[in-house]
């Protein structure tokens, strides 16, 4: 399957202890805009990723920090500063028509917003200019690179068309591979996280069968020395009751070791998915629709499948109707979805759990859940689904008389 060309975007970035990063697209629409705290250079270069390819990486202040020059050279784009330092009355009439949740993302949107103003009048006059057939955004990309309108439209006309594509497949051929390369690098890090925990469980039944060990030994010392002395006497039978609760300890502690083997065989069996009390379950990291598309080029989505949406924040109606079209079955999620993506969900008849009501057992990208608990969650939610659309009949209903019996009463 061949993939899809990337986006090309203006984003701006504010670093700091609070890292804000807004992103826009060529014409100035706003992609995203988000901040977090204690984010570093290479989270931040996945996030930007994970929407295009941006050709200005700009910032709102000179000179620019560190963290933004870093950025730009992670994406071999072209750095926006102003010629002095944006004042706070110019960052928010820059971004008065959008809402921002702190200080951090109202610059980070100021910075991108000014760069693309500075852009803006040469990026009209490409669009005049370039001719049926060539990509303006691709000319765009060219003079971002130093490269004047007219020799970026003669270059992208002198390739030719089968040239172009295999250029460009191989562009984002490359960019598939880097993505690939960073996730085999989380996930070996996975991976060494989760020995180093299985070693430090197998130190610890280590421990237990020692100190069992030693229990046992001073269960016999003491059996052997005063059985036959102190059968009868009240110290023998508090000595009884001193062995009765070191093997109720016994018992404890190997109850508590089978447990840890039970840990640990989850730990190594959860990641083949074989066992007739899992099912797999397919995710999609962001509730965005390049996620989407990537999951099922990447899995395939497909009718009665179970969908985990990592980060259920940011999509609506648009994306939810993407994945109900699959014909999936049920949606677990972790944090908050949007009202128009759960109304979407439920007009399709697809249930959404939250991961407090259906555990999910996660190894790297592999989730799995209980079939049975979740054939009993989705029957509940059957129950309270026809309850909501009962209710909301009922509602739509007497909104309606309510209607006439007033039109009545002004009629009188």
């Amino acid at each position: 399957m061949r993939s899809r060309k990337r986006k090309y975007l203006i984003v701006g970035v504010d670093p700091g202890t609070t890292t804000a990063v807004a992103i826009l697209d060529l014409k100035g629409k706003l992609l995203g805009l988000s901040s977090s705290r204690s984010i570093s250079t290479s989270s931040i270069v996945e996030h930007i990723a994970a929407h295009g390819r941006p050709l200005i990486i700009a910032t709102d202040v000179t000179p620019p920090p560190a963290m933004v020059e870093r950025v730009k050279r992670a994406f071999h784009a072209a750095l926006f500063s102003p010629r002095k330092s944006l004042s706070t009355d110019e960052k928010i009439a820059l971004t008065k028509p959008f809402e921002c949740s702190n200080d951090h993302e109202r610059d980070a949107l100021a910075a991108a917003r000014m760069a693309f103003k500075d852009c803006k009048n040469k990026f009209a006059q490409i669009e005049k200019k370039t001719p049926a057939g060539i990509e303006p955004d691709e000319v765009k990309a060219l003079v971002i690179q130093g490269i004047s309108v007219d020799s970026g439209i003669t270059q992208l006309s002198a390739v030719p068309e089968k040239m172009a594509e295999e250029v460009k497949e191989t562009k984002e051929v490359d960019e598939r591979v880097q993505t690939l390369q960073e996730t085999i690098h989380r996930q070996k890090g996975q991976i060494n996280r989760l020995r180093a925990y299985v070693d430090e469980l197998q130190s610890k039944l280590s421990a237990r069968d020692e100190e069992i060990k030693l229990l046992t030994n001073k269960i016999d010392r003491i059996t052997l020395r005063e059985l036959r002395k102190l059968m009868k006497t009240k110290e023998i039978r508090a000595r009884n009751e001193r062995v009765k609760q070191l093997k109720e300890k016994v018992k404890e502690l190997q109850n508590k070791i089978s447990r840890l083997s039970r840990q640990i065989d989850q730990l190594k069996g959860i990641r083949t998915l074989e066992t007739p009390h899992a099912k797999p379950v397919k995710v999609i990291h962001t509730f965005t629709k390049d996620s989407i598309l990537e999951a099922d080029a990447k899995y395939g989505l497909k009718k009665g499948d179970v969908i985990f949406l990592e980060d259920a924040s940011g999509g609506g109606s648009v994306t939810a109707k993407m994945i109900g079209d699959k014909g999936i079955k049920a949606v677990i999620i972790q944090n908050e979805m949007s009202h128009s993506a759960m109304e979407r969900f439920l007009a399709s008849d697809i249930p959404v759990f939250t991961t407090e009501e259906i555990s999910i057992h996660r190894v790297d990208d592999l989730v799995a859940i209980d079939p049975s608990t979740l054939d009993k969650a989705i029957v509940r939610w059957k129950e309270r689904s026809e309850k909501t659309k009962f209710r909301k009949k009922v509602e739509f209903l007497e909104s309606i008389i309510k209607e006439y019996k007033s039109r009545r009463l002004k009629g009188h």
